[in-house]
């Protein structure tokens, strides 16, 4: 019993992080020929750390149902310490 309730929970875990956005960069997003683009996602609530940013790009391009995400810009426009990040999204 032990051994089968591992087995759901891998398969749980795999199966969450198959279809988890995947960041590219520069040069991979413009050879995304076989992709269609959802646009541009924009995060500008209470982050404080760049991983935090691209976390929150991660997250709002699974939430639209993008493959795929660029993150394009990523600065503090600012003295308030609150990072603003933005993406290109894919299919």
């Amino acid at each position: 019993m032990k051994n089968i309730a591992i087995a759901v929970m891998a398969a749980i875990l795999l199966s969450a992080n198959a279809m988890a956005a995947i960041k590219i960069d520069g040069r991979q997003a413009q050879n995304m020929d076989d992709v269609r683009s959802l646009g541009v996602i924009y995060i500008n609530h209470n982050i404080a750390t760049e991983s935090e940013a691209i976390q929150a790009l991660s997250e709002e391009s699974d939430a639209r149902g993008a493959r795929f995400y660029h993150p394009i810009l990523i600065h503090e426009p600012g003295s308030n310490g609150v990072i603003h990040a933005s993406a290109d999204v894919y299919r």
